[in-house]
């Protein structure tokens, strides 16, 4: 009978694993996930700043304003008679918003303008509900928007 042999292997240093194939992998999914990616387009919101002169034969007509403060309410028009639209931040669709912007620019039609809008939005107002009043002014039509902070009304 033969007698088993205890073969000792002849240790090698450290193993070693080669990465390259794993590194060309990394590439080729890198690849095909930016190729295969399709990019959301963000909505055009085309806003014009008022002009600073109006025209000399223009009927001019008083700028609607809309005040956002704080918490996120939403109010036409400053001072007493300001009327509140709406103060549900979760609300992103504002339609007496929107419907009140569509009866501005049906009045502004009317004496043969454009609508006019002036947004004060005041500090710590969240970013999201900014976008909703713009969303909004999108959806009514209305594309001359002036920003202003009136720290007197």
């Amino acid at each position: 009978m033969a007698r088993h042999k205890k073969m000792e292997g002849v240790e090698d240093e450290d193993p070693k694993l080669d990465i390259s194939s794993l590194i060309d992998v990394c590439f080729l999914l890198l690849i095909y996930f930016i190729v295969a990616t399709t990019l959301v387009q963000e909505r055009k919101l085309d806003m014009n700043m008022p002009g600073s002169a109006p025209s000399e034969g223009a009927v001019q007509m008083e700028p609607a304003m809309i005040r956002i403060v704080k918490d996120g309410t939403i109010y036409w028009g400053v001072g007493d008679g300001s009327l509140k639209i709406d103060d549900n931040m979760n609300n992103h669709e504002l339609s007496n918003l929107v419907q009140q912007l569509e009866t501005k620019k049906q009045e502004a039609a009317a004496v043969g303008t454009k609508p006019v809008v002036q947004l004060w939005v005041e500090g710590e107002v969240p970013h999201q509900r900014v976008v909703d009043v713009i969303n909004a002014l999108t959806h009514a039509g209305i594309t001359t928007v002036a920003l202003t902070d009136l720290s007197n009304q």
